[in-house]
This record gives C-alpha cells, sequence and structure tokens, in this order.
C-alpha cells in the first residue's frame, strides 16, 4: 500500500504538472532612497520607521488599480495580458539612509511568455517611480504656492518674511532635486526557465505526499482491520500447532452428504481430514488421547463437521471411534448421520436409559482397511464395516451447562473411553456459553477449529485467554477458509512418465508392476474408495 501510494501519487503529480502551461517569473527592484534634506543633510535626525512605512506603503501602491491604467500605457504592445499577475514585496539589501536593512522593493510578474513577464514587471517599477514622483513634486507646488500667499500678506520688513523667503527656497531647492524616494536599481530581465510547474519537483512533491498518506492508511488499515490473514497468525494469537487446513466445501458437495470423508463427495475436504488424523496422532507425543474435544470459539464454524468427518476418519483407519454431541442447546450429529435423536446424553445422565441404549451404530457400505505389521493388502480387508458409534444429544434439557459438568457426564465419557480407540467430543462453542469449559475435566485434549472468514482477531484473542486458563491439553487448531489458500492437494496414482530430466527418478519397472497389479486389484473388487482411505492411512 506505501509503495502504491508513493508511485501513484508521483505518476499523478508528474503527469498533472507537465500537462500545465509553464510560467514565468521576472523580477525588478526598486531601490529606496530618501531625498537629501537641506536642513538635515547629514541625516542625524531621521526617524527609521518613517522608511519602513515607505517601503510598506510602496509594495501595497503597486499593485492598485492608478499603476495598473499606467501600466497599460506604457505596454500598449503588451497590454496586462489575464495571463499576468504582479506581486510586490520589501526585500533585504544593504543599509540604506534611513537606517534600516529592508531599503528595497522586489516587483514580480509572472506570465506564459517571459519576455512580457520581464517588460511588465520594468514597466511596473517604471510606472511606480513616475507615481512616486510626480506625487511628490505635487505636494512641493502646493507647499510653494502656500508660502507665496503668505508672503504677500507679509511686510518685507518683517521676521516672518525673511523666515518664509529661507522656506520658499528650500521647497525650490527639493523641487529641483526630487526623485521620488525610489528609483529601478536592477532592472527584470526574461527568464530562461519557467518557475511553474517543474514535473520533477511536483512528482517529488507527490511522492512524498503518496508516502505519508500510504503510511498513515498503512497503520490505520492494521489497526482497524480485526481480520485474519494467515495460518500463522492464528498460530501466534493461540500460541498452537496448526494440525490441519480445511476449505470451503462446495455446496454440491454438501448436497450429496456432510460427511465427505464416507461419501467422496469432495476429495480435499477428506485428504484434509486423513491429514488432520495422522497429525494427531504425531501430536499425541506417544500418549493416547482418547477423548477429544473439537471446539471453536462461535457458533456456526463448522465444529460439528469437523467432528464428525474426523470420527468417521478415524473409524475407516480402523479405529473403534465414539461420537458425542455434547451440545446440548443446538446439536447437530443426529441431523449429520441421518440418526434419530429421542434419546442420547440427556437421557442418560438423567437416568431414562442406559449407555448402551442410547448408543447408536452408523453403518457404511464398505469394509474396513486395517494394515498391521506382517499383513498381506488382501488381509486388511476384514469384511466389516468401521466400527463407529454415535451418543447424541437426546432431548435438550433445561439446564445443559450443570449437565455436561455433572459427574455423569464425566462417568460417561470415562465408560466409553474404556471400550473405545477415542473418543470424538462435538462440544459446544467456547465463547458463546461455557458448557465447553464445563466438559474439559475430562478431555485428554482439545482441538479447536478456527474460521477464518468468521472469526476475527480480538475474537481469537480472547479464544486463546480463555484456552490457557485450561488444565487439559491443547493438541492445535485447525484453520478453516484461509484467504488466499489452495486446497490440500488430491491424491492421485502416477503410473505414466511425468519427468522428462531431473526432480524425482522415475520408477523402476518393477514397482510400476506393482502399482499397476494394485490397481487393477482396486478396480476388480469395486473398492476405489476404501483403497483411497488404505492409501492415507497411517498404520502401513
Amino acid at each position: 500500500m506505501i509503495v502504491a501510494f508513493t508511485l501513484v501519487f508521483a505518476l499523478v503529480a508528474y503527469a498533472y504538472s507537465a500537462h500545465k502551461i509553464p510560467y514565468y517569473e521576472s523580477t525588478a527592484e526598486l531601490l529606496y532612497s530618501p531625498q537629501l534634506n537641506v536642513s538635515d543633510p547629514l541625516g542625524q535626525n531621521v526617524d527609521p520607521t518613517v522608511g519602513e512605512l515607505q517601503l510598506q506603503d510602496a509594495a501595497a501602491t503597486i499593485t492598485r488599480p492608478q499603476i495598473a491604467k499606467q501600466v497599460a500605457t506604457l505596454t500598449s504592445d503588451v497590454g496586462a495580458s489575464s495571463g499576468a499577475s504582479v506581486s510586490a514585496a520589501v526585500t533585504n539589501t544593504a543599509p540604506g539612509a534611513s537606517g534600516s536593512s529592508d531599503n528595497a522593493v522586489a516587483v514580480t510578474v509572472e506570465s506564459t511568455d517571459p519576455d512580457v513577464s520581464a517588460k511588465l514587471a520594468n514597466a511596473y517599477a517604471q510606472a511606480f517611480v513616475a507615481y512616486s514622483l510626480s506625487g511628490e513634486r505635487a505636494r512641493l507646488r502646493a507647499a510653494q504656492t502656500v508660502v507665496s500667499a503668505q508672503l504677500k500678506t507679509l511686510a518685507p520688513s518683517s521676521a516672518d518674511y525673511a523666515t518664509l523667503s529661507l522656506d520658499q527656497q528650500d521647497l525650490e531647492i527639493l523641487a529641483a532635486t526630487a526623485t521620488g524616494d525610489f528609483t529601478l536599481a536592477v532592472p527584470a530581465s526574461p527568464a530562461s526557465a519557467p518557475v511553474w510547474p517543474k514535473p520533477k519537483k511536483t512528482a517529488a512533491e507527490g511522492a512524498l505526499f503518496g508516502l505519508v498518506c500510504g503510511i498513515v492508511l498503512a497503520f490505520l488499515r492494521e489497526r482497524l482491520d480485526v481480520r485474519l490473514h494467515s495460518r500463522q497468525e492464528v498460530s501466534e494469537i493461540t500460541g498452537l500447532p496448526v494440525l490441519g487446513r480445511i476449505g470451503t466445501i462446495p455446496a454440491a458437495a454438501l448436497a450429496r452428504g456432510p460427511l465427505v470423508v464416507a461419501s467422496g463427495s469432495d476429495d480435499r475436504t477428506a485428504e484434509a481430514i486423513r491429514l488432520l488424523r495422522t497429525n494427531l496422532q504425531f501430536a499425541s507425543l506417544g500418549e493416547k488421547n482418547r477423548a477429544l474435544a473439537v471446539m471453536s470459539a462461535r457458533r456456526g464454524e463448522g465444529k460439528s463437521l469437523l467432528a464428525a468427518n474426523l470420527a468417521v476418519s478415524l473409524a475407516l483407519a480402523g479405529e473403534r471411534v465414539a461420537l458425542i454431541d455434547a451440545d446440548l442447546r443446538q446439536p447437530r450429529a443426529h441431523a449429520l448421520f441421518g440418526l434419530s435423536n429421542t434419546r442420547g446424553v440427556s437421557s442418560v445422565i438423567a437416568g431414562l436409559c442406559s449407555l448402551d441404549e442410547a448408543l447408536q451404530t452408523w453403518h457404511l457400505d464398505a469394509p474396513r482397511v486395517v494394515l498391521r505389521e506382517g499383513q498381506s493388502l488382501q488381509g486388511a480387508i476384514d469384511g466389516q464395516g468401521p466400527l463407529l458409534k454415535l451418543l447424541t444429544s437426546g432431548p435438550l434439557p433445561p439446564n445443559p451447562s450443570e449437565m455436561v459438568g455433572s459427574q455423569g457426564f464425566q462417568t460417561l465419557v470415562c465408560e466409553l473411553a474404556v471400550d473405545f480407540d477415542y473418543v470424538v467430543i462435538d462440544s459446544p462453542a467456547l465463547l458463546a456459553v461455557g458448557d465447553a469449559v464445563a466438559l474439559t475435566p475430562v478431555v485428554d485434549g482439545i482441538v479447536l477449529l478456527v474460521n477464518m472468514k468468521l472469526v476475527d482477531r480480538p475474537t481469537l484473542e480472547e479464544t486463546g485467554e480463555r484456552l490457557r486458563r485450561l488444565s487439559c491439553t491443547k493438541l492445535g487448531v485447525v484453520v478453516a477458509r484461509e484467504p488466499g489458500k489452495t486446497q490440500a492437494h488430491r491424491y492421485r496414482y502416477d503410473t505414466g512418465d511425468r519427468h522428462s530430466g531431473g526432480g524425482e527418478p522415475k520408477p523402476s519397472a518393477s514397482q510400476r508392476g506393482r502399482g499397476r497389479r494394485i490397481h487393477d486389484w482396486v478396480v476388480n473388487t469395486r473398492l476405489t474408495r476404501p483403497a483411497r482411505w488404505f492409501e492415507h492411512t497411517g498404520k502401513s
């Protein structure tokens, strides 16, 4: 974002300035030199503020309409072009007679023509000098008229007559030497390069502005964007390893059956579940985590679907699995498997039926593949379906939190852990209610599902804090719908020669023969799907 904003603003600024009409600037300098006072030739009694006021008044007078009229007369061949603008300002030069260092006025004109700008600058300077000189002479003439009129009323022998006669002589000297206090010291000359636009400078300024905007927007986005962007971020926030990644299951696949591991409606998700199953076996670190709770931060993330498919995957791998629907508020396991929910967890805990009566067996019309050490592929097919028992939630109780946290629920899980290799518990949402925390004392490990499209960073941080307060083992997280990531790769046989050189070596003739025989056996026995389960099981 920062680089993009910098480049875009620089290019836009350059293009904007490059297509603008160039303007040229010329400056004429007027020097302020007050006329010598005959009564104070050394200038000892000169007030410095008078010179400053004269300069400020001159800078304001140059831009007045009366000066513009005189300029129009002086530059009749050019005219005050609409594209020209005039400005005047006091500049610092060498100290003048007034004792101030500000004794010059710069007259600047901008125009699209360098010759016109120079001519107009000189014309404005000359017009102001003439205007100032004419004004000073008019004041002196008015003073002489007043003195002459007074002399006519006085006797030549009187003292006042003598004084006025001296004043009249001084006025005549001033009128003869009047300069208007300003002279054109430095005439303006045509500029060789435009003062504006300067595309390179404008582009640099645009790049700087874009850089600042990009940094600010990136900072705001980082602060305001609460979305999760990667599985590494999920792992850092929760402090747990990523056990697996699951993409979006297509609607068409769900319509054919939510148990994608068994139905084969979505091979990519099925492969991801099998990989999760293998990673869970490694995450156990040699210990047998019999009771596994599948949790999520909030409802609707796909926790029940993950728990059901994980249980099916474990069963297809030859494990004895019991799936418990511990969500006594919004149960879904019975709907996923198409079983009845008349009896379940609530019925067993309430003493309405026994555990054996509440357990329901899930059947799959496919043999179970269990390959042990020294056993052939033909002997691995035991001819029996996967062993998966389902304990649904049962009728919804009025006190679900107390029920899942009761001693009866713990006893129920312990009994199943004795008879089964794995007990997968579909837990309620961790942040929605306290049911999930209530059942943690009886579980051996927790698997957290994080749907990155539905969970934001604050929610995940709160989930991580709550998980850290639990004393049970946290095995890891399963990331669902990670943005910008591809689905798990689909497994397939590779009996053709895909290598033209380099990379992996080509299989030998004996290896290709064994692969061909296995492939033919799978096709002839119509066990294509169980064969894929066999290929991904960790038993070999």
